[in-house]
C-alpha cells in the first residue's frame, strides 16, 4: 500500500495534548496545553497545523489518533473527532497505542540496546496501569507492547528487573519510590508521554503494512475501568 501523503494526529490522552499534520518530510504540530479545553481548542489547533503545510483537514489520507491508555474526557473527545474526520473526508483511520509512541520516542532519543522498556500510566488510587515494550522486527512500529495490568505502583516498581529502562506518565509522581531503585534507567523526561507527531509516525508505518482501524469498532483505551465496571 503507497505511503500516506497527508497524515493528521491527535492525541488527548492526557492533560496535556497535541496535534499534528505531517506531509512527506514536513511536520506541523500544536500543543493542546490546557487541561479539559481539549474539545474546545482540537479543531482551530487541526486547521492551523494543516494549513501550515498548505492544506485542509478534509484533505488528509490517513488519521492517527491515540486511543489510549488515558482519561475517559480526553480520548473520547480525540477519538471521536478522528473518527469523524475519517467518515467526512474517506481518509483510512489508525489507532495508535500510547505505550506505542512512548517507546517509539525512546527508541528515537537514546540507545536501549535491543531491550525492552518498562511503561507506567498513573491510575490514581496508588496504581499504576504498566505494560512492557519490547523490540520486535515483525511489527511495523519495531516494538510488541505485551498485555497491560493495572496494579500498585509499588508492585510494579519490585516486579522491574535489575537495569530496566523505565518510562510512562506516572514516573513524574514517583520519583521518591523510585530513588530505591538506582539500578534503573529512567529515559529522558521528553519521552515519558506520547504525542501527535510519534503516532502519526506509527500511523504512517501501520498503514503502509494495509493495517486500518474500522471507525465504528475503534475504542478508546482507558485506564481502569469505569466506576460502574469497576463495582461489579
Amino acid at each position: 500500500m503507497s505511503d500516506p501523503i497527508r497524515i493528521l494526529a491527535i492525541d488527548t490522552s492526557l492533560a496535556a495534548g497535541s496535534v499534528a499534520a505531517c506531509a512527506a518530510a514536513a511536520t506541523a504540530a500544536r500543543p493542546l496545553p490546557t487541561p479539559g479545553e481539549h474539545a474546545r481548542l482540537l479543531a482551530t489547533a487541526l486547521r492551523e497545523a494543516a494549513a501550515e503545510l498548505g492544506w485542509e483537514i478534509g484533505a488528509a489520507d490517513l488519521v492517527a489518533v491515540v486511543r489510549g491508555p488515558g482519561s475517559f474526557t480526553g480520548l473520547r473527545v480525540g477519538v471521536a473527532a478522528a473518527k469523524g474526520i475519517a467518515w467526512a473526508s474517506g481518509a483510512r483511520l489508525v489507532g495508535v497505542s500510547g505505550f506505542d509512541a512512548i517507546a517509539w520516542k525512546t527508541a528515537h532519543a537514546i540507545d536501549i540496546a535491543g531491550r525492552g522498556l518498562e511503561i507506567a500510566y498513573d491510575a490514581g488510587r496508588g496504581d499504576v496501569y504498566a505494560a512492557t515494550a519490547t523490540p520486535s522486527s515483525r511489527a511495523a512500529n519495531g516494538w510488541h507492547v505485551g498485555a497491560a495490568r493495572l496494579v500498585t505502583a509499588a508492585t510494579w516498581l519490585a516486579s522491574l528487573p535489575h537495569g530496566a529502562f523505565v518510562a510512562g506518565p506516572a514516573l513524574a509522581g514517583l520519583s521518591d519510590r523510585l530513588s530505591s531503585r538506582p539500578d534503573l534507567v529512567v529515559v529522558p523526561q521528553g519521552c515519558w508521554t506520547p504525542d501527535a507527531t510519534a503516532a502519526a509516525a506509527i500511523a504512517r508505518a501501520e498503514a503502509a503494512t494495509g493495517r486500518t482501524d474500522d471507525p465504528a469498532l475503534l475504542v478508546p483505551e482507558y485506564l481502569r475501568p469505569s466506576y460502574a465496571e469497576d463495582r461489579g
